[in-house]
């Protein structure tokens, strides 16, 4: 059974990912969609009636999940031909008055889910499968007012990158996508203010579409836009004392 496998897929980004996975991959058996709110997914499941589509509701961020998520990945046994790693979660302000709650849930969805899904669906991908892992280009530069999140996305590049070498040789492709705005739940281009709001937005259909393109010809990472991929390259050749004080968005967070 040839399947895609979707995290964070009731929202923004994954949602946009199933949408083209649908358009681009009409031979799959099925598409598993995977993230919180089970109404969302239901609905999204909805509009394609006539597509197999396996809604699994689950908080990526309870530990618990991974188990219930291990259990049906044993008994079906599919082949992940495309595994769209993307949920996550962001929350910008000054650390020491964050909410203990907003940072333990960054860490455990954008660190430890995304960890998690790795190790319980590589052993179902084979050659000529691919998997996109959702970054950011907060991992180039240290955020300061978005210091946890910055760090869970430089983790997941550190990862990405591994993960790549390690599977390569099995003819499955990693690839890291790096986007910069998106006006999604999370990052609503309504309320923009501030340094954040100079910076364009993305066409998530447009960008969705050439992930998957790049993803499928083997490429390693993918940062949408030209401005952003100058801040790439401006997050590799600054040193970081510096950097760190241009990338501040403190003026994007501060008084919200």
């Amino acid at each position: 059974m040839n399947i895609a496998v979707i995290t964070g897929a009731s929202s923004g980004l994954g949602k946009e990912f199933f949408k083209q996975v649908i358009k681009r991959y009409p031979n799959l058996d099925e598409v598993w969609l995977i993230a919180r709110r089970e109404e969302k997914l239901k609905e999204l499941a909805g509009e394609y009636p006539n597509k197999n589509i396996r809604v699994i509701a689950l908080d990526l961020s309870d530990l618990r999940s991974f188990d219930i998520l291990d259990t049906v990945l044993q008994k079906q046994k599919p082949n992940i031909k495309v595994l769209i790693n993307n949920a996550g979660f962001d929350r910008a302000g000054l650390f020491r008055e964050m909410n203990t709650s907003d940072i333990l849930s960054i860490i455990n969805l954008n660190v430890t889910g995304m960890t998690i899904i790795n190790r319980l669906c590589l052993p179902y991908m084979n050659k000529g499968s691919y998997e996109i892992i959702s970054g950011s280009i907060g991992a180039f530069v240290p955020n300061p007012w978005r210091t946890v999140y910055s760090a869970s996305k430089a983790y997941t590049r550190f990862l990405a990158r591994s993960l790549r070498e390690e599977e390569r040789k099995r003819g499955i492709n990693i690839m890291l996508l790096s986007p910069g705005n998106m006006d999604t739940e999370m990052n609503d281009r309504s309320k923009s203010k501030g340094k954040l709001s100079l910076f364009p937005y993305l066409d998530l259909e447009k960008e969705t579409i050439k992930s998957m393109k790049k993803a499928e010809k083997g490429v390693a990472a993918y940062t949408p836009r030209l401005i952003y991929k100058i801040y790439r390259v401006f997050g590799k050749i600054v040193p970081s004392a510096l950097a760190v004080k241009v990338a501040s968005v403190e003026s994007s967070v501060k008084d919200q």
